[in-house]
């Protein structure tokens, strides 16, 4: 039976390839948290016209859920953790950028580098 050996062109193609694919993951995971990108979303939808009592906005269910606490202290956590919420998804999206870029810097230098 044959063995099938990999060199580290391989190597350096399979890790960035890995490395790319958990930051599209990550990415993929904290965009619900992202205010800027729920805003977006909802522009889109009003310009569409497909906003209705039915389907709200992206934003407007955000609101919805502050809004649903019983308290004004439950009230005020739910707005103080969609806010660090959106700052935390906005570090962890500048993370899973530099994780994607070095990604293609390894696939490429896998490919290419002879």
């Amino acid at each position: 039976m044959p063995t099938i050996t990999l060199g580290t062109n391989e190597w350096m193609m399979i890790w960035g390839a890995g490395i790319a694919l958990l930051a599209i993951l990550i990415m993929w995971r904290i965009s619900r948290y992202d205010l800027a990108g729920a805003a977006f979303d909802s522009a889109w939808q009003v310009a569409r016209g497909k906003r209705s009592a039915e389907n709200p906005t992206a934003l407007e269910e955000k609101y919805n859920e502050i809004a649903r606490e019983a308290s004004v202290t439950g009230k005020a956590r739910r707005a103080a953790g969609t806010v660090i919420g959106h700052f935390a998804a906005k570090v962890l999206n500048l993370i899973a950028m530099l994780m994607l870029l070095g990604g293609g810097v390894l696939v490429a230098l896998g490919y290419f580098w002879r």
